[in-house]
């Protein structure tokens, strides 16, 4: 996709489910809906695939560019549901921890507002 930052990148944040359950992507969806209502570029993953499949599938596909740091991925399980959060996770930066879902998604808005690569 080209070596793009966060905020100019075409895919700029990814939310993946640990799983297909229902449960977990009717609390992802409204997470998705407010990113896009705020005008980030979101795409998902819902699917039943497992879940390391979805990070590879995510890290091959070079959503963000090897030089930046903040290439984002939202994972969603059933801990991070029960808490309302999120896990952070970064290309090729790892997993970055549980958030509240507010504090991950001011985060992403800030920065793409700061364009913050």
């Amino acid at each position: 996709m080209g070596n793009f930052p966060l905020w100019l990148a075409p895919e700029q944040v990814r939310v993946i489910t640990l799983n297909d359950d229902e449960a977990l992507i009717n609390y992802a969806k409204p997470i998705v809906a407010e990113l896009r209502a705020n005008m980030v570029r979101v795409d998902t993953d819902f699917s039943a695939t497992p879940f390391k499949v979805k990070i590879f599938n995510a890290e091959q596909e070079r959503m963000f560019p090897a030089s930046s740091r903040r290439r984002l991925r939202l994972v969603i399980g059933g801990r991070d549901m029960e808490a309302g959060a999120g896990s952070v996770r970064l290309h090729h930066g790892g997993q970055q921890g549980a958030k509240p879902k507010e504090e991950v998604i001011a985060d992403i808005l800030a920065s793409i507002k700061e364009r913050r690569a």
